[in-house]
């Protein structure tokens, strides 16, 4: 049997999360200078074009994504640093 302490856990979990919070800003960055506008600017951008471009889309989902899951990446960051954490079977 393997014996495993909460504080390791809770470390191992940070990491994920850190890493995880890495890639959302990285991506969002990437994306902001590839074209040079935000999120919300790109939609538009997307909406009112003439022509629909597959990459766009694309990045769309992608960017989307980063923007939705940082928030809660970053909120379990912050319970995981104030120890809020329950290890379950």
């Amino acid at each position: 049997m393997v014996q495993v302490t909460k504080q390791t856990v809770q470390q191992w979990v940070m990491i994920d999360y850190l890493a995880q919070k890495h890639r959302y800003e990285e991506t969002i960055t990437r994306m902001e200078r590839k074209y040079g506008m935000t999120l919300a600017e790109f939609e538009k951008h997307i909406e009112t074009a003439q022509k629909e471009v597959f990459e766009e889309w694309d990045d769309n989902i992608d960017w989307s994504a980063a923007v939705g899951m940082l928030p809660d990446v970053i909120q379990s960051i912050e319970e995981i640093k104030r120890g809020s954490i329950e290890i379950v079977e």
